[in-house]
């Protein structure tokens, strides 16, 4: 008979864990600031090393004879301005 009332009290301890988990879960998730991705209509440029499109805004440049070109990393970024000095 007590075993009995154990077993309840134990299933109904983690019935209100998972629901006070997922209530807190909610409020949590309400009270978030949303996680803000490019902007809808970004203008996208395209990384002249390795092909991928990337937010101008988020880009990183470099200035090679008057033109700003716009990179994906720092590894493409070094990687283009390493060919432009074995090229010279």
């Amino acid at each position: 008979m007590v075993f009995g009332w154990l077993i309840r009290f134990v299933v109904v301890m983690l019935l209100v864990r998972l629901a006070w988990k997922f209530v807190s879960g909610l409020a949590q998730g309400a009270t978030r600031q949303p996680v803000s991705g490019p902007a809808r209509g970004a203008s996208l440029v395209q990384d002249p090393v390795c092909g991928t499109y990337v937010d101008q805004g988020c880009a990183v440049t470099a200035r090679r004879k008057g033109a700003v070109h716009y990179f994906c990393s720092d590894d493409c970024r070094k990687a283009f301005l390493e060919d432009d000095v074995s090229s010279a």
